[in-house]
């Protein structure tokens, strides 16, 4: 099986050979983002160590007219063995047509390069030969292989009946809480046509990209405090009875008393392929321009399954001077609801392996309040379209279909039973490059010198 892989990546290297660093690098994280087997991940790792490969001999080319001796280029690195042998002429026997100026990598392109190379080898039980690699960059910390190189889902999350069984898996008081079963088949096939497919009228009304990231953006609903069958139900439809049903949730608001006091709720989602992430941060209003201030709750409501990392939660706070001592892994789960205190270092784990698909989530953050920032364009806490007509993603979320739906469709049971389930307990969050657990005494790291791998 390892030879048959070999030997297809090296059939493809061939395919590539003529390309520069750069385009070797763009073509591997295509074939990451949508890989489908093994073989493409083989692949992507044999590109990602051509473009460094080909950059260092002729950076060290490129020295050696200038006078100089040895390899000091900032990220040069040697890619290691991986039985694909870098070849100085094509099997034609011509020679590479490529310009020394075109063979050379800047720096920040091979750094993203030797990060997305750490990643393979982190997330595929090599973390110790990512080492050399991670401290050239100069990283001196990183998220553990606990996190990184996850366990694949299986009975990893249990129901809170079992928890004495698995006493070693679950923590007493993690900062969040997930219930399954959150959501109904019609609800999900409802909220399925309008972000599931890449192309649909929310993300392309944002120019949404996961890479690079696109521009924040967000918008505003208002909650009542009172009885469900308020008006902000009949103004927001579908969309504001999902939202009522967090906010009135009797689980939730043992578990975070302060959701009472919420008085508005911030949309957002994302949509993204299996190897994606996204990186370690804080719920904050307007992305923390003029002073961090952090949600009640945000909760994240998975639309689809089987695709994607876990969420990460952990127990460090802003103002804290140490790094996570502990952590929560979320994996996603169609219809499932995560919430968790909004205070607390939070991300995405990128998926490993290959899997098809993608991770669609939908976010409602519960604010005691929150300003409303009427601007031109995507931004951060933009009214609610309601009234817009053009706006199809507002319309299809405002509907009411799903109700009809339900009704005429008996192959559907929309009686909901949500379950909580234990999030599995991360009791190593960062590691030295080394392995060993980061402790106290090593203080806080700069945020650019942790290794998150995205």
């Amino acid at each position: 099986m390892q030879e048959n892989q070999s030997q297809q990546s090296t059939k493809s290297l061939e395919e590539h050979f003529d390309l520069p660093p750069i385009e070797l690098i763009h073509r591997a994280r295509k074939l990451w983002l949508s890989a489908t087997t093994e073989t493409d991940l083989v692949e992507v790792e044999s590109l990602y160590r051509q473009a460094l490969r080909i950059d260092k001999e002729e950076k060290k080319k490129k020295r050696k007219k200038c006078g100089g001796d040895g390899d000091n280029s900032e990220y040069s690195i040697d890619p290691g063995n991986n039985n694909h042998q870098h070849q100085q002429e094509s099997k034609t026997g011509q020679k590479r047509k490529l310009t020394s100026t075109s063979l050379c990598l800047k720096s920040s392109e091979c750094k993203k390069a030797c990060e997305k190379l750490a990643l393979l080898l982190c997330q595929s039980g090599r973390s110790k030969k990512a080492k050399s690699l991670l401290n050239r960059l100069g990283y001196i910390c990183r998220l553990s292989e606990e996190v990184l190189d996850y366990d694949i889902p299986g009975q990893s999350q249990v129901s809170k009946v079992d928890t004495d069984k698995n006493a070693s898996r679950v923590s007493k008081s993690p900062p969040c809480c997930i219930l399954d079963h959150f959501l109904s088949t019609t609800e999900i096939r409802h909220l399925c046509s309008i972000f599931q497919s890449p192309t649909a009228s929310y993300w392309e009304s944002h120019n949404y990209a996961v890479e690079p990231p696109s521009p924040y953006f967000s918008y505003i609903i208002p909650l009542s405090t009172h009885s469900p069958k308020c008006n902000q139900v009949k103004d927001f439809g579908f969309v504001g009875q999902l939202v009522n049903r967090i906010f009135q949730n009797e689980t939730l608001r043992l578990k975070f008393p302060k959701l009472k006091d919420a008085t508005k709720v911030e949309m957002w989602a994302h949509n993204r392929p299996n190897a994606s992430g996204h990186q370690m941060h804080f719920d904050s209003d307007d992305e923390g321009r003029g002073g961090i201030r952090n949600p009640i709750i945000s909760t994240i409501l998975y639309i689809t399954a089987g695709c994607g990392g876990p969420s990460l939660l952990t127990n460090q706070k802003l103002d804290d001077v140490n790094l996570a001592s502990k952590g929560w892994l979320c994996y996603p789960k169609c219809e499932r609801l995560v919430a968790f205190d909004g205070r607390y270092l939070h991300g995405v784990i990128p998926g490993k392996g290959a899997k098809s698909g993608r991770r669609v989530t939908l976010m409602f953050a519960f604010w005691s309040d929150i300003r409303t920032r009427i601007d031109d364009g995507p931004g951060s806490a933009r009214p609610f379209p309601t009234q817009d007509k053009e706006c199809k993603w507002a319309e299809a979320l405002i509907s009411n279909d799903t109700q009809q739906t339900s009704k005429h469709d008996n192959t559907i049971t929309d009686v909901l039973v949500a379950t909580e389930v234990e999030p599995v307990c991360i009791e190593r969050v960062y590691e030295t490059l080394s392995g060993k657990k980061w402790t106290k005494s090593k203080g806080l790291p700069d945020y650019n010198a942790v290794f998150q791998g995205f």
